[in-house]
């Protein structure tokens, strides 16, 4: 299943209130202009060392040895988008080790909800646990939550700051970057409505143009 037919399933299950704090979200992403100051292609991307699910620490230069790196941003297990991004990854997931790449998943979720998302969603992909949000800064795709948005969280029973272990409430937009061989930023898919994400087949289109250079 592509990530647009979850998509459609999962929004099908909104109710009024759960539209209301996707309009106020994404309004306000695109008013003050969060994805602007999201790393563009041609920029150098920041090389990270992040814990896994099982807290081992994972070097994105260490990666990039093999090849391309596909880093795409989630905002937590607890968001429905997120999870079916995650599934469809999941299933491509050969496709771009095929191509020479490696994919890891970047959540400022942390403690044992990364290992949870796993085993949940029956994932087998390398989720990173972004400590205090450095890496979403350093690529640009970092928001602070507004309060109302938190307080529709909150009455879905999300703790944004529990799961983070932080007293700020900060998410990343979900965004997708290839960063090539070199560290050079190849393909930036940023996109403030967090109910769309990048489709794994346009995502390996641009590993393999990059191979043919």
């Amino acid at each position: 299943m592509s990530y647009e037919q979850s998509r459609s399933e999962v929004l099908a299950g909104f109710d009024q209130d759960d539209w209301s704090s996707s309009r106020q979200l994404v309004g306000w992403l695109r008013e003050i202009g969060a994805a602007d100051a999201a790393l563009k292609v041609g920029e150098p991307a920041p090389d990270f060392l992040l814990p896994d699910a099982d807290g081992n620490l994972v070097s994105s230069a260490r990666l990039r040895e093999k090849g391309p790196l596909v880093l795409s941003f989630f905002q937590g297990g607890w968001c429905p988008f997120c999870t079916a991004e995650l599934r469809a990854l999941q299933v491509a997931e050969a496709k771009f080790g095929a191509a020479g790449a490696s994919l890891v998943v970047i959540s400022p979720d942390t403690q044992h909800f990364p290992r949870q998302l796993r085993k949940e969603n029956g994932l087998d992909l390398t989720i990173l646990g972004d400590v205090d949000y450095g890496v979403a800064m350093a690529y640009g795709v970092l928001f602070a939550v507004p309060e109302g948005v938190l307080r529709h969280y909150a009455r879905r029973g999300v703790d944004i700051g529990g799961r983070h272990g932080s007293p700020v409430t900060m998410l990343p937009i979900p965004a997708t970057f290839v960063v090539d061989r070199h560290g050079g930023i190849a393909s930036a898919f940023v996109e403030p409505d967090f109910t769309r994400r990048q489709e794994p087949d346009e995502i390996l289109k641009v590993l393999e143009e990059a191979a043919r250079r």
